[in-house]
């Protein structure tokens, strides 16, 4: 509130003081509804305009009489292809595909609960840390695993 000579004015919200006044809301409608379609439009022209500029080229039709083909795993399946090779015949449905993957996700939304620091120091956290550099440290060298495993396999390329 501005106060002036007839009394107290309210002070419109603008892109200039909107820090200044935290506690006063911008209205979402019709200003960011414009601004999200607007740019959602452009970048539907730009992504039809470059697939009718620059094509995919199409290999030959899949032969489904081969047995030379090999799949591979996209870029970031990678680790999680590299388990396959851990846990071969049944247990690998059961124990390498489900459990250690539940293990793994149900570590990571877990971590706000086990550690309680309020801090964002990575010093003051060891516990976040740690998890945080072993996840990184599993996922790496489970790529590294695969990319040498398929770059070492007779017919194949070093990533498909």
């Amino acid at each position: 509130m501005v106060e002036t000579g007839r009394g107290p004015v309210e002070e419109e919200i603008t892109e200039k003081n909107v820090y200044d006044l935290p506690d006063k809301t911008m209205g979402f409608f019709p200003g960011q509804v414009v601004v999200d379609l607007t740019s959602s439009t452009i970048l539907l022209v730009v992504i039809i305009a470059l697939s009718y500029l620059i094509p995919v080229p199409l290999t030959e039709p899949a032969d489904l009489s081969t047995t030379t083909y090999v799949p591979r795993p996209e870029w970031f399946f990678l680790f999680y292809d590299q388990m396959l090779m851990f846990f071969p015949g049944y247990a690998l449905i059961s124990f390498g595909a489900t459990v250690i993957p539940l293990i793994f996700f149900v570590t990571l939304l877990a971590i706000p609960w086990l550690d309680r620091e309020p801090g964002h120091s990575p010093l003051k956290r060891p516990f976040v840390t740690i998890i945080a550099f072993l996840v990184v440290l599993v996922v790496v060298f489970n790529m590294l695993l695969a990319l040498t495993r398929i770059a070492n396999f007779p017919s194949g390329s070093p990533v498909g």
